[in-house]
């Protein structure tokens, strides 16, 4: 099977009993049937191992690992070690793909001869189960016009056209070992360096505007939900990118400034404690910022918020910035609820004009005239009728 796999799939597995059927499932019902999907078991201490072993014994395209508890950066280099695929994929154990994800994933990457596929995602919310578009993956509207592309060709994008998750991406194999890119080893933001430096230094990046994977959100027992317990990792991570590569002839500093500033936002949004929020605002004021030179700037530099959002944060104390989070909450909040009794308003306007209408149709269909013209039209109906069959 090693010569024939065209893509290798990577999924790291930890205590995910409830949600690891329904990944293994979309992977082993894929169109594409030429693939090997590389499992590997995080220290499990739920019925995720014997799943896998179920899975195993009746698929040979699925291959298993065990490690101990090292989280998922380190699980999934550990798979990637092993991959065969001309391609490769990551899919965490409760996500899933469209059936034909897979399939088109590699017609792009071999029709553009690309390092890098981006394609589209859906969303799951997992505490109210709602799946719904998710533009954040691909903006198309930060693609060039000329595909393939890469990050000399989209400097003001390379960073912010899709998110820095990798599930949504297929990556050539060979180009992923010839750069050494492997995934960090903290809890969170293992995969903010691999990402990133995937995207800086990938000749040929082409894109799929279809959503054909989904990723599910808003998990309690989630790396992502317990922000908190590692807050710092996200943001240590894009600073060693920029350590890397910042220094590199035609590197995009707006394009990271923007990207950074916006991790930054997200990373106070999703922690749940003071103490996490106050090492970030501490640790970013403690001369990261100044070393990365992330400060206000003049002109359409940043998206609309950023500025006000830097000048809080770098200019008052942690109370003053917090105070200035609460508030900014609190304006958005309203927004939302302005916006959603708009289009509750419009809805119930658009249902009083369909109510009328219906009236009136009901009015005309009762009215005399109408009935007689309906009798004298019976003969021409029936010869149509004849006609047509």
């Amino acid at each position: 099977m090693g010569e024939s796999v065209k893509v290798s799939v990577v999924v790291p597995v930890y205590n995910s009993q409830s949600y690891l059927r329904q990944c293994l499932d979309s992977l082993v019902g894929q169109t594409l049937e030429d693939i090997e999907i590389i499992c590997v078991d995080d220290g499990s201490t739920d019925e995720s191992p014997e799943i896998l072993k179920e899975y195993a014994a009746a698929d040979p395209r699925v291959r298993l690992i065990f490690q101990e508890n090292q989280f998922a950066g380190v699980a999934r280099n550990n798979g990637m070690a092993q991959a065969r695929g001309e391609y490769i994929m990551f899919c965490d154990s409760d996500d899933w793909m469209e059936p034909m994800a897979l399939e088109k994933n590699l017609a792009q990457c071999r029709k553009d001869d690309a390092d890098i596929c981006v394609c589209g995602c859906q969303q799951y919310f997992d505490r109210i189960g709602i799946e719904v578009s998710a533009p954040d993956y691909l903006w198309m509207s930060r693609i060039p016009e000329e595909v393939p592309f890469n990050g000399r060709t989209n400097s003001e994008h390379i960073f912010n056209f899709t998110t820095i998750m990798t599930h949504n991406k297929m990556y050539r194999l060979e180009f992923l070992r010839q750069h050494g890119l492997q995934y960090g080893v903290t809890r969170n933001g293992e995969d903010v360096i691999f990402s990133a430096l995937a995207l800086w230094y990938a000749e040929r990046i082409t894109v799929l505007n279809e959503p054909l994977v989904c990723y599910r959100v808003d998990r309690a027992d989630s790396l992502v939900g317990t922000l908190s317990a590692s807050a710092l990792d996200p943001l240590k991570a894009w600073v060693e990118v920029w350590r890397r590569i910042g220094a590199a002839e035609g590197f995009p500093k707006r394009s990271f400034d923007n990207k950074f500033v916006g991790v930054i936002r997200h990373t106070f949004r999703s922690v749940s404690n003071g103490e996490a929020s106050r090492a970030c605002f501490d640790y970013l004021n403690g001369g990261v910022l100044d070393e990365l030179d992330v400060t206000m700037r003049d002109g359409d530099y940043y998206v609309d918020w950023i500025n006000e959002f830097l000048l809080h944060l770098r200019s008052g104390s942690y109370d003053q910035f917090m105070a200035y989070l609460l508030f900014i909450s609190s304006r958005t909040m309203d927004e939302e609820g302005a916006r959603k009794r708009k289009v509750q308003q419009e809805k119930r306007v658009l249902e009083k004009s369909l109510k009328e209408s219906r009236k009136e149709t009901e009015r005309i269909a009762q009215s005399r005239a109408y009935k007689l013209g309906y009798a004298l039209t019976v003969p021409y109906r029936a010869v149509r009728r004849i006609a047509r069959g």
